[in-house]
């Protein structure tokens, strides 16, 4: 291999790996992970990602102590204490707790009751 092919090899970006937990699936405890993860099922506990992005659909349900993700989006319902660089509450999305966020949006029709704090700094 040349020198010219190492440093294009260097350049192009790895994919991503990420990692769903399916709609039958219930998880209860700690889960952390170095990638991100969808969740169409249930979790109870916390959740670290701090890294990754986390999406909660529809058909997801997630009662947490405690969610860090660097970015997160909420189409189903989420009851908990959320750090994120950037979270999104879609319309679907019920969502009760805490957020702290360096940016949030939260769309028309969405459900939310709790507390935002908008941080300069997100430190994972």
């Amino acid at each position: 291999m040349s020198p010219d092919d190492k440093k294009l090899n260097a350049e192009v970006p790895q994919p991503r790996s990420s990692s769903r937990l399916g709609t039958s699936l219930v998880f209860e405890g700690q889960l952390t992970g170095h990638e991100d993860l969808e969740i169409l099922g249930q979790v109870n506990g916390s959740i670290d990602l701090a890294l990754h992005d986390l999406v909660i659909q529809k058909s997801g349900r997630v009662k947490a102590d405690s969610i860090k993700a660097k970015n997160l989006f909420i189409h189903g319902q989420l009851e908990g204490q959320v750090q994120a660089e950037r979270i999104v509450i879609s319309e679907t999305a019920v969502f009760t707790g805490e957020l702290v966020a360096t940016k949030l949006s939260v769309q028309s029709g969405a459900k939310f009751k709790g507390t935002v704090k908008i941080s300069k700094d997100y430190q994972p």
